[in-house]
């Protein structure tokens, strides 16, 4: 199964796909009396007509995930329902899950960071343009670009969970469980929305990007570095994620249910917070970064 980098790169890039053929044979209609062969332009314009629609839904992407956010923190909360204790938990939650991010990223970006100037050292050696003195840092920014934006990729998905997350609770305690449901449907929506927006906008940005002066193909190859930064931060945050949230589940079980003998996710059980920051950072973060690359 393809991933949506993968998808992007097959779409926008029809001069080194299996379509290349069929691509060549396509027509552009602008109007009723003008019609343009796709094998007849320019490549500079061909670019501009794969990659801008691409930029402009991933654009579009982004601005609906700011518009099902806006939707999601107006919903009601704890306090609305006279159960304030509710937001109290979800903050230490929230707040539980973006410190992990934080010391987590803290050492991806050293990671990132060598291997942009491992990329920047051996691009510069070897070209992928014959005597081209800039390729080491367009591989390098494109590298450090994927890794950015797999990172931001799990960092909204990780901070809209925890919001909507105490909302569901609310709307399923207040009203019915199809209220829930349509509180964690925007709040899914919000991430998927964003993993696609940011890939699309990435991907269509770097290629227009890169094509001064380049062909076609020597612009997409750049975007190798770009899924290779992706691909680095989608991996530690699965795995690391990954690790955290099986360690905290485990342990408040220990401590729960077999020393202290009370119920799982029982609230007295202060490991419990632990196991709910792993769920967000381990399944939401890890996976939004994971789904990006």
């Amino acid at each position: 199964m393809l991933s949506p980098v993968h998808l992007l790169v097959l779409a926008i890039t029809p001069g080194i796909t299996a379509s290349a053929a069929a691509m060549s044979e396509t027509y552009l209609v602008i109007s009723e009396h003008a019609v343009v062969k796709f094998a007849d332009m320019e490549e500079d314009v061909r670019i501009l007509v794969c990659a801008l629609p691409l930029l402009v839904l991933g654009l579009f992407s982004l601005v609906f995930v700011c518009i099902l956010r806006c939707g999601l923190v107006r919903k009601p909360v704890g306090k609305d329902i006279g159960k304030p204790k509710l937001d109290y938990l979800a903050q230490k939650v929230k707040s539980g899950s973006i410190a992990f991010l934080k010391e987590e990223y803290k050492f991806l970006t050293v990671y990132v960071v060598v291997w942009a100037v491992v990329c920047l050292v051996l691009f510069s050696i070897e070209p992928i343009k014959k005597d081209a003195k800039t390729d080491g840092v367009r591989s390098a920014a494109c590298l450090i670009i994927g890794a950015f934006m797999s990172g931001l990729s799990g960092f909204i998905g990780m901070t809209v969970a925890t919001d909507g997350n105490v909302r569901t609770t609310v709307a399923c305690a207040s009203g019915t469980l199809n209220d829930g449901l349509k509180v964690a449907f925007r709040a899914g929506a919000a991430m998927g929305f964003g993993v696609v927006g940011l890939a699309a906008v990435g991907l269509s940005f770097l290629i227009l990007v890169m094509k001064p002066r380049r062909t076609q193909l020597e612009a997409v190859q750049y975007t190798h570095s770009f899924g290779f930064g992706a691909s680095s931060i989608a991996l530690f945050a699965r795995v690391a994620g990954g690790i955290y949230t099986k360690a905290a589940d485990v342990g408040a079980d220990l401590v729960g249910k077999v020393e202290a003998g009370i119920d799982e996710d029982d609230p007295h059980n202060p490991a419990v917070i632990a196991d709910n920051v792993g769920d967000n950072v381990g399944d939401v973060a890890g996976m939004g970064a994971d789904l990006f690359e």
